[in-house]
């Protein structure tokens, strides 16, 4: 069995670092299995979150929504793949009058954050605190805001997909360059079943297409988690 972990809210907390009981945890669990990180944030982001012990432990780190992997040794990490994207400009500019015209009263900055093959786009902005993320998908959960412009993006750029990720983020990235890019890797390259476990496995989220993608070809399955308490509970009922 290969074991694939999201990372924020499922292994952290959104852009925190993981917990440190959890994280002695997690390394001695994962020691005699064979696990790959999903996650749609940059390789610098996951450094801030993850120790070196566990990335090292691992059989390989997805980023930015599998648009990259990387192999993780203390030799250095080596990049095997990575995916380019081109952004249309007329998106650049919809997403800016998104910022400009939100009914949310709070900007941080930091709205549209490039990264291999994709973009991460915030209204109140990446800069945000915690108690400010909090309060925006508070906020967001009672209006809609990121399922609105996720569904427009999907309308009117059909070569594009977006969806939500995050507690204040959409990923928006070619159609078909999401998650289930690692699920399709680990199929061709390594084999062997799968097992999933993330936050965002509804529709409309981004750990959906990977979710998808290993259902429909029969060989895995996958846990939607909502905290790194929860991830340990399923955890906890599988062999070590």
């Amino acid at each position: 069995m290969i074991y694939l972990f999201d990372i924020d809210g499922t292994l952290t907390y959104p852009r925190q670092p993981i917990a440190v009981e959890f994280e002695e945890f997690f390394y001695k669990w994962m020691l005699n299995k064979k696990v790959y990180f999903v996650t749609g944030s940059d390789r610098k982001k996951v450094g801030e979150q993850l120790s070196y012990r566990i990335l090292d432990a691992s059989a390989g780190l997805f980023c930015s929504m599998a648009n990259e992997l990387y192999d993780v040794s203390p030799f250095g990490d080596k990049l095997i793949y990575a995916n380019n994207m081109k952004i249309p400009d007329m998106l650049i500019q919809w997403l800016e009058q998104q910022v400009e015209y939100t009914d949310y009263p709070i900007k941080t900055g930091n709205h549209i954050e490039h990264r291999t093959g994709m973009i991460n786009f915030s209204v109140i902005g990446r800069y945000a605190s915690k108690q400010e993320r909090d309060a925006y998908q508070k906020w967001d959960n009672q209006n809609g805001e990121r399922e609105r412009i996720a569904a427009y993006i999907n309308r009117k750029f059909p070569q594009l997909e977006a969806c939500i990720g995050g507690q204040i983020s959409i990923d928006i990235q070619e159609k078909g360059k999401n998650k289930s890019q690692a699920s399709q890797w680990i199929r061709k390259n390594v084999g062997d079943r799968m097992h999933f476990f993330g936050d965002r496995c509804e529709k409309g989220g981004n750990d959906f297409d990977i979710v998808n993608d290993i259902t429909e070809h029969r060989d895995g399955s996958w846990t939607n988690v909502i905290s790194p308490q929860h991830l340990r509970a399923a955890l906890e009922t599988i062999e070590v």
